[in-house]
């Protein structure tokens, strides 16, 4: 295969990555607003979404793999870009995954939503002796919307650090994983605290499924704080491609 011929094919690998890449941007989006509004219709967009989402990915493998396999030799970078290809459709497609999980607990928690639990009164934690502002399953939904959004934000930069194949940006955007890492155990320290006991148990009375929402809350934080976690992941594949190097840190240290 000549040089200008491997070129077209691998910047129409990348295209499908980025597409793949998008398609997985947009069902988290879906999926956030979906945890918002409630909204089921926009959920069973977020899991069809799922099923395209998995045949891109298995598309990108496809091609990856024909040309490792079917057109050597080649360059150092260029095989670099072919194995971390596989390696970055792997962990969109485990974050459209997480996505359409979302969407499946925003499902499974509409026959769980009471009068009660929509009555401010009812679902509130009382503050501490500290001082320390009231808990309720609406400040805690905050929280959880302000993770989502910071873990979009890291997906999408994560994106266009690919689409530049740019090595900086993807070293910025990888330390980016601690913001969303502190939003996450915040949340996940206010949902524990809700379902601790002593604050659970005067909750039951007026709203026995209380805790089966805050369980579901906790696993919908979980998987937003993965999607930082797979775009880690991808990132340290980009400074791999241009530099190299199999490790951030590593690179960093040199």
């Amino acid at each position: 295969m000549t040089r200008t011929v491997l070129d077209t094919e691998l910047q129409a690998l990348k295209a499908q990555i980025i597409q793949l890449g998008n398609l997985v941007d947009d069902a988290l989006g879906k999926a956030l607003e979906a945890l918002e509004t409630g909204d089921l219709a926009m959920s069973g967009l977020v899991i069809e979404a799922d099923v395209v989402i998995d045949s891109l990915r298995a598309a990108v493998e496809e091609h990856t793999i024909r040309l490792l396999t079917l057109q050597q030799p080649l360059g150092g970078r260029d095989l670099r870009y072919l194995t971390s290809a596989l390696s970055i459709a792997g962990d969109l497609e485990r974050t459209g995954d997480g996505a359409e999980g979302i969407a499946q607990i925003i499902l499974r928690m509409t026959p769980l939503r009471t009068p009660a639990a929509s009555n401010n009164g009812v679902d509130r934690i009382k503050g501490d002796d500290e001082g320390n502002s009231a808990l309720s399953e609406a400040s805690i939904m905050r929280g959880m919307l302000e993770l989502g959004k910071q873990a979009r934000r890291v997906l999408q930069g994560t994106i266009k650090a690919f689409e530049a194949l740019d090595a900086k940006s993807a070293r910025f955007i990888w330390e980016e994983d601690d913001v969303v890492d502190v939003c996450y155990h915040l949340v996940r320290h206010d949902l524990m605290n809700m379902m601790a006991a002593a604050h659970a148990i005067p909750v039951l009375r007026n709203d026995s499924f209380a805790l089966q929402r805050a369980t579901y809350l906790l696993w919908i934080a979980h998987k937003l704080e993965r999607v930082a976690d797979h775009s880690g992941n991808i990132c340290e594949r980009i400074v791999f491609i241009v530099e190299g190097e199999t490790s951030i840190k590593r690179a960093e240290e040199s």
